[in-house]
C-alpha cells in the first residue's frame, strides 16, 4: 500500500473547499473594477466637455464667422466680428500714423547742474527735469537722464543714440497721432549744453479716404482702426503713393469658419455621449452594417452583416443610462431663439449630433444672429450644458460630484472583496492545519496497522 502524503492531501482538500469562492470574489472584483474603469473613463470625458465649453461660452465669442478681403495685399489688413455687415468698400490709404519723435544732441560731454527741461505731454503730468536737484555734483550722465524721463512713464520715452563722436537723447511718443504730440521747453543757458532739436518724425493721424483718393476721410491717431465700418478693424501697413488706384475691401460671412466653429461643439458633444454610449451597450445590440452594397445573391448573409456586441459594463446601471437621457433632454430643448434643431444641428438616432448642411448654411445667411442667440448668453444651450453637467462633475457651486461617487462606491466594493480574501485565507489556513493533523495521525496509524500486520506475515 502506498504512503499518502498529510501534506498534499490537506492541500487539496483546501483547494476544493475554497475554489467557488475564489470564482466568486474574482468575479466580483472584475465586474467592479469594470464598473469602475468605466466610470473613470466616463468621468475623463466630461471634464473634456466641461473644458470645451467653458472654452467656448465666453461673452465675445461667435459662432457666426465674418471675413474680410482686400484685393491687394500689402496695404490694409482686415478682420471682421460676427457684428460686420457684408459690404464692399474702396478705401486709398493717404497717410499712416506716426509718433513724434526728436533729437537732443549734447555740445559736449558733461549735463547742466542747474535749470529745467519741461516736457508737456497732452492728457498727462508735464515731466520735469530740474537739474538743481537731478545733478547737483555734475555725476550724472545722459543715460542717467534717460532713465530719469523714463521712470515718469507719461507717454515719451527716452533713449540715448550715438553718431560718430555725438551722443544724443531721443524722445519718443509712446503712441501714435496728433493727439499724443509732447512740447519740450528749455530754460535759458540750456543752449549752452543741447543742440536745437531735431525732428526725426512728426506725430500724424492715420488717413483712410474711402471712395477712393477723394473720398470721405477716415482719421485715427493709431494704425488700427476700429469701428470705422461697423465690426471691421482695419491694421493700415502702407501708405498708397498719390494717384494710386484704391483697393477693394470685400466684407462678407465665412461660412467654412462658422461650419467649422460649431462643428468644434459638435464633436465635443459627441465625444462625450459617444463615451456613455460605449459602456452603456445593452448585450446581444444587433447592429446594421451600413456598408450593404457589396451584397450579392450567392450569400444570404452578407445582405445584413449583424454583429453582436458585448454589454457595456454600465449596461444595467439607472444613473449611467440617466445621463445619456439628460444629455438628449438639454440638447432637443427650446433656447432663446429656437432649437437647434431650427438652425440646422439634429440629433442621430444614438443621441449624438450632426450638421445638416444646407440647413446650417441657409440659418447662416438668413437668420446669422439666431445662430449665436441659440448658443450663448443665459439661455444659450452652452450655459444649459454647464448647468446640466454640474452635478455630475461637482465644478463650481454644485455641492455634489455624482461621478466621483459612483467610484467611491465601487473602490468601496473592490476593497470589501479584499478584505472577504483576506477573510477566507485566514479561514483556510485553519482548515488546512486541522486536515493536516487529521491525515498525519490517519498516516500513523496505517503505519502502526502495516507494522503489526508484518508480525503475522510467514
Amino acid at each position: 500500500m502506498s504512503m499518502m502524503d498529510p501534506a498534499s492531501m490537506a492541500m487539496q482538500m483546501v483547494m476544493i473547499q475554497r475554489q467557488p469562492f475564489d470564482i466568486q470574489y474574482a468575479n466580483q472584483q472584475k465586474t467592479y473594477q469594470s464598473q469602475l474603469d468605466a466610470w473613470k473613463d466616463i468621468d475623463s470625458a466630461f471634464s473634456s466637455f466641461s473644458s470645451a465649453l467653458e472654452r467656448m461660452n465666453k461673452a465675445d465669442n461667435s459662432f457666426v464667422k465674418n471675413s474680410a478681403t482686400t484685393s491687394e495685399d500689402g496695404y490694409i489688413d482686415a478682420s471682421a466680428s460676427n457684428f460686420a455687415r457684408n459690404g464692399s468698400y474702396d478705401l486709398f490709404v493717404k497717410q499712416l500714423a506716426t509718433a513724434q519723435q526728436e533729437a537732443f544732441t549734447l555740445k559736449g560731454e558733461d549735463l547742466p547742474t542747474d535749470g529745467v527741461i519741461t516736457i508737456e505731454v497732452p492728457g498727462g503730468e508735464a515731466i520735469e527735469v530740474d537739474f538743481s536737484t537731478f545733478n547737483p555734483d555734475g555725476d550724472k550722465d545722459i543715460h542717467d537722464l534717460a532713465d530719469y524721463i523714463n521712470e515718469f512713464d507719461e507717454g515719451v520715452s527716452a533713449s540715448v543714440v550715438r553718431s560718430g563722436d555725438d551722443v544724443s537723447l531721443v524722445l519718443s511718443s509712446t503712441e501714435t497721432g496728433e493727439e499724443n504730440a509732447f512740447k519740450v521747453s528749455f530754460d535759458q543757458g540750456m543752449g549752452d549744453y543741447f543742440e536745437p532739436p531735431q525732428v526725426l518724425s512728426k506725430a500724424q493721424d492715420a488717413i483712410v479716404m474711402m471712395g477712393g483718393e477723394d473720398g470721405l476721410e477716415i482719421r485715427d491717431s493709431s494704425n488700427t482702426i476700429d469701428g470705422a465700418i461697423y465690426g471691421v478693424t482695419l491694421e493700415l501697413t502702407k501708405a498708397h503713393e498719390p494717384g494710386d488706384k484704391p483697393l477693394t475691401l470685400v466684407v462678407g460671412s465665412d461660412e467654412s469658419a462658422s461650419k467649422e466653429a460649431v462643428q468644434e461643439f459638435v464633436d465635443a458633444y459627441n465625444d462625450l455621449v459617444n463615451t456613455v454610449l460605449k459602456h452603456t451597450m445593452t448585450d446581444y445590440q444587433l447592429e446594421q452594417d451600413e456598408d450593404d452594397s457589396s451584397s450579392g445573391d450567392d450569400d444570404d448573409s452578407s445582405d445584413n452583416s449583424i454583429t453582436i456586441t458585448e454589454a457595456g459594463a454600465l449596461a444595467g446601471d439607472s444613473t449611467a443610462r440617466g445621463l445619456k437621457n439628460m444629455l438628449n433632454n438639454v440638447t432637443r430643448g427650446q433656447f432663446d431663439e429656437g432649437t437647434l434643431y431650427s438652425i440646422g444641428i439634429e440629433a442621430n438616432r444614438d443621441g449624438t449630433l450632426k450638421i445638416d448642411s444646407a440647413r446650417f448654411e441657409k440659418a447662416l445667411t438668413e437668420t446669422p444672429e439666431k445662430i449665436d442667440a441659440i448658443f450663448f448668453g443665459d439661455n444659450g444651450a452652452l450655459t444649459a450644458l454647464e448647468k446640466a453637467i454640474e452635478p455630475y462633475t461637482g465644478s463650481s457651486n454644485s455641492g455634489s460630484n455624482l461621478l466621483k461617487s459612483r467610484q467611491d462606491t465601487l473602490q468601496g466594493n473592490i476593497d470589501r472583496v479584499d478584505d472577504k480574501k483576506e477573510q477566507l485565507d485566514y479561514r483556510m489556513e485553519k482548515t488546512y492545519n486541522r486536515y493536516l493533523r487529521q491525515y498525519t495521525a490517519m498516516q500513523q496509524t496505517m503505519t502502526q496497522m502495516e507494522s503489526t500486520g508484518s508480525m503475522f506475515m510467514f
